[in-house]
Protein backbone atom coordinates (compact mmCIF):
# COMPACT_ATOMS: atom_id res chain seq x y z
CA UNK A 1 0.00 0.00 0.00
CA UNK A 2 2.75 2.45 0.98
CA UNK A 3 4.84 1.57 -2.06
CA UNK A 4 1.88 2.14 -4.37
CA UNK A 5 1.13 5.48 -2.75
CA UNK A 6 4.79 6.55 -2.99
CA UNK A 7 4.91 5.62 -6.64
CA UNK A 8 1.73 7.55 -7.40
CA UNK A 9 3.13 10.70 -5.79
CA UNK A 10 6.42 10.51 -7.70
CA UNK A 11 4.63 9.94 -11.01
CA UNK A 12 2.25 12.83 -10.28
CA UNK A 13 5.25 15.09 -9.75
CA UNK A 14 6.66 13.87 -13.05
CA UNK A 15 3.49 14.93 -14.86
CA UNK A 16 3.42 18.31 -13.13
CA UNK A 17 6.93 19.35 -14.07
CA UNK A 18 7.40 22.94 -15.18
CA UNK A 19 10.70 24.47 -16.22
CA UNK A 20 10.78 27.35 -13.67
CA UNK A 21 9.83 24.93 -10.89
CA UNK A 22 12.44 22.45 -12.11
CA UNK A 23 15.10 25.15 -11.93
CA UNK A 24 14.04 26.21 -8.42
CA UNK A 25 13.96 22.68 -7.04
CA UNK A 26 17.32 21.81 -8.59
CA UNK A 27 18.90 24.71 -6.70
CA UNK A 28 16.95 23.98 -3.51
CA UNK A 29 18.54 20.55 -3.61
CA UNK A 30 22.06 21.99 -3.64
CA UNK A 31 24.17 21.11 -0.62
CA UNK A 32 24.78 24.72 0.45
CA UNK A 33 21.06 25.44 0.96
CA UNK A 34 20.64 22.84 3.69
CA UNK A 35 24.00 23.59 5.28
CA UNK A 36 25.63 26.96 4.71
CA UNK A 37 22.42 28.91 4.21
CA UNK A 38 20.56 27.61 7.27
CA UNK A 39 23.63 27.68 9.52
CA UNK A 40 24.52 31.15 8.22
CA UNK A 41 21.04 32.42 9.09
CA UNK A 42 21.44 30.94 12.57
CA UNK A 43 24.80 32.64 13.01
CA UNK A 44 23.42 35.98 11.83
CA UNK A 45 20.57 35.67 14.34
CA UNK A 46 23.08 34.94 17.12
CA UNK A 47 25.10 38.01 16.25
CA UNK A 48 22.00 40.18 15.98
CA UNK A 49 20.84 39.02 19.42
CA UNK A 50 24.34 39.63 20.85
CA UNK A 51 24.54 36.19 22.33
CA UNK A 52 26.89 33.23 22.13
CA UNK A 53 26.69 31.42 18.74
CA UNK A 54 24.62 28.60 20.20
CA UNK A 55 22.19 28.41 17.26
CA UNK A 56 24.99 28.17 14.72
CA UNK A 57 26.86 25.52 16.71
CA UNK A 58 23.74 23.52 17.51
CA UNK A 59 22.53 23.54 13.91
CA UNK A 60 25.97 22.46 12.70
CA UNK A 61 26.10 19.54 15.11
CA UNK A 62 22.51 18.58 14.24
CA UNK A 63 23.35 18.71 10.53
CA UNK A 64 26.26 16.28 10.80
CA UNK A 65 24.58 14.06 13.38
CA UNK A 66 21.44 13.68 11.26
CA UNK A 67 23.55 12.96 8.20
CA UNK A 68 25.49 10.24 10.00
CA UNK A 69 22.33 8.60 11.33
CA UNK A 70 20.65 8.56 7.93
CA UNK A 71 23.69 6.94 6.34
CA UNK A 72 23.38 4.09 8.83
CA UNK A 73 19.64 3.78 8.30
CA UNK A 74 20.07 3.61 4.52
CA UNK A 75 22.01 0.38 4.95
CA UNK A 76 19.30 -0.98 7.23
CA UNK A 77 16.35 -0.25 4.91
CA UNK A 78 18.30 -0.80 1.66
CA UNK A 79 15.52 0.73 -0.40
CA UNK A 80 16.26 1.41 -4.08
CA UNK A 81 15.64 4.85 -5.51
CA UNK A 82 12.62 5.47 -7.76
CA UNK A 83 14.42 5.58 -11.15
CA UNK A 84 16.03 2.21 -10.50
CA UNK A 85 12.70 0.38 -10.15
CA UNK A 86 10.27 2.56 -12.10
CA UNK A 87 11.07 3.32 -15.76
CA UNK A 88 8.43 6.07 -15.77
CA UNK A 89 10.54 8.18 -13.39
CA UNK A 90 13.09 10.41 -15.09
CA UNK A 91 15.36 12.13 -12.57
CA UNK A 92 16.52 15.69 -13.17
CA UNK A 93 19.74 15.25 -11.20
CA UNK A 94 22.32 12.52 -10.79
CA UNK A 95 21.07 9.50 -8.83
CA UNK A 96 23.23 8.64 -5.84
CA UNK A 97 24.35 5.07 -5.27
CA UNK A 98 23.09 5.08 -1.66
CA UNK A 99 19.67 3.88 -0.60
CA UNK A 100 16.55 6.00 -0.69
CA UNK A 101 15.20 5.57 2.86
CA UNK A 102 15.57 7.94 4.64
CA UNK A 103 16.43 11.07 2.67
CA UNK A 104 19.70 12.60 3.79
CA UNK A 105 18.76 15.98 2.35
CA UNK A 106 15.55 16.08 4.37
CA UNK A 107 17.24 14.87 7.55
CA UNK A 108 20.09 17.36 7.46
CA UNK A 109 17.86 20.27 6.42
CA UNK A 110 15.33 19.63 9.17
CA UNK A 111 18.06 18.95 11.69
CA UNK A 112 19.76 22.30 11.10
CA UNK A 113 16.49 24.22 10.73
CA UNK A 114 14.88 22.75 13.86
CA UNK A 115 17.99 23.40 15.94
CA UNK A 116 18.19 27.03 14.85
CA UNK A 117 14.46 27.48 15.36
CA UNK A 118 14.62 26.18 18.92
CA UNK A 119 17.18 28.82 19.83
CA UNK A 120 15.46 31.59 17.86
CA UNK A 121 11.69 30.93 17.86
CA UNK A 122 10.98 33.76 15.42
CA UNK A 123 13.01 31.96 12.75
CA UNK A 124 11.33 28.61 13.35
CA UNK A 125 8.55 28.91 10.77
CA UNK A 126 10.61 30.29 7.85
CA UNK A 127 13.46 27.85 8.43
CA UNK A 128 11.10 24.87 8.59
CA UNK A 129 9.43 26.05 5.38
CA UNK A 130 12.86 26.19 3.73
CA UNK A 131 13.67 22.70 5.00
CA UNK A 132 10.31 21.48 3.71
CA UNK A 133 11.07 22.85 0.25
CA UNK A 134 14.41 21.05 0.30
CA UNK A 135 12.62 17.82 1.16
CA UNK A 136 9.95 18.27 -1.52
CA UNK A 137 12.64 19.01 -4.10
CA UNK A 138 13.98 15.48 -3.73
CA UNK A 139 10.62 14.01 -4.68
CA UNK A 140 10.11 16.53 -7.49
CA UNK A 141 13.52 15.70 -8.94
CA UNK A 142 12.66 11.99 -8.97
CA UNK A 143 15.36 10.70 -6.63
CA UNK A 144 13.25 9.98 -3.54
CA UNK A 145 9.81 8.78 -2.54
CA UNK A 146 7.62 10.93 -0.31
CA UNK A 147 7.97 8.51 2.59
CA UNK A 148 11.76 8.82 2.29
CA UNK A 149 11.68 12.54 2.93
CA UNK A 150 9.05 12.26 5.68
CA UNK A 151 11.18 9.78 7.60
CA UNK A 152 14.28 11.88 6.96
CA UNK A 153 12.54 15.01 8.26
CA UNK A 154 11.44 13.16 11.40
CA UNK A 155 14.98 11.90 12.01
CA UNK A 156 16.49 15.36 11.60
CA UNK A 157 13.93 17.04 13.84
CA UNK A 158 14.35 14.36 16.52
CA UNK A 159 18.13 14.78 16.49
CA UNK A 160 17.82 18.55 16.88
CA UNK A 161 15.33 18.29 19.75
CA UNK A 162 17.53 15.75 21.55
CA UNK A 163 20.57 18.01 21.21
CA UNK A 164 18.56 21.00 22.41
CA UNK A 165 17.35 19.18 25.49
CA UNK A 166 20.89 18.01 26.26
CA UNK A 167 22.33 21.51 25.88
CA UNK A 168 19.65 23.20 27.98
CA UNK A 169 20.03 20.57 30.69
CA UNK A 170 23.81 20.97 30.76
CA UNK A 171 23.57 24.78 30.65
CA UNK A 172 20.99 25.15 33.41
CA UNK A 173 23.45 25.28 36.37
CA UNK A 174 25.40 28.08 34.69
CA UNK A 175 22.55 30.10 33.24
CA UNK A 176 19.46 29.13 35.23
CA UNK A 177 17.31 31.99 33.94
CA UNK A 178 18.50 33.04 30.50
CA UNK A 179 18.84 29.59 28.95
CA UNK A 180 21.52 28.41 26.60
CA UNK A 181 23.42 31.14 24.86
CA UNK A 182 22.52 33.99 27.17
CA UNK A 183 25.32 35.74 28.96
CA UNK A 184 25.41 35.58 32.76
CA UNK A 185 23.76 38.60 34.27
CA UNK A 186 25.91 40.98 36.27
CA UNK A 187 24.60 42.20 39.61
CA UNK A 188 22.52 45.31 39.26
CA UNK A 189 24.33 48.55 40.08
CA UNK A 190 22.74 50.73 42.72
CA UNK A 191 20.46 53.33 41.23
CA UNK A 192 21.13 57.05 41.41
CA UNK A 193 18.41 57.54 43.97
CA UNK A 194 19.86 54.88 46.24
CA UNK A 195 23.32 56.50 46.07
CA UNK A 196 22.03 59.83 47.38
CA UNK A 197 22.87 60.60 50.97
CA UNK A 198 19.86 60.53 53.24
CA UNK A 199 18.53 63.90 54.16
CA UNK A 200 19.42 64.99 57.66
CA UNK A 201 16.62 66.02 59.94
CA UNK A 202 16.49 69.76 60.65
CA UNK A 203 18.25 70.77 63.83
CA UNK A 204 15.91 71.39 66.65
CA UNK A 205 16.21 75.03 67.90
CA UNK A 206 15.37 76.30 71.34
CA UNK A 207 11.72 76.19 72.03
CA UNK A 208 10.00 79.37 72.96
CA UNK A 209 8.46 79.47 76.36
CA UNK A 210 4.74 79.44 76.17
CA UNK A 211 2.99 82.46 77.57
CA UNK A 212 0.32 81.80 80.18
CA UNK A 213 -3.08 82.46 78.87
CA UNK A 214 -5.07 85.20 80.57
CA UNK A 215 -8.33 84.11 81.92
CA UNK A 216 -11.30 86.21 80.98
CA UNK A 217 -13.47 87.35 83.77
Amino acid sequence: MLARWDRAVVEAFQDARWHPADWAFVHLSDWWVRSLLIIGIALAADLWARRLPVAALLSTVAYFAAGGITEGLKDVFDRPRPPLVDPAVHPLVAVAHSGAMPSGHAATAFGAATAAGLVHPRLRAPLLVLAGLVAVSRVWLGVHYLSDVLVGAAVGAAVAVALWLAVTWAWAPVFPRGGAGSAPRAPLAPSASSRRAPRSAPAAGPRRASRPRRSRR
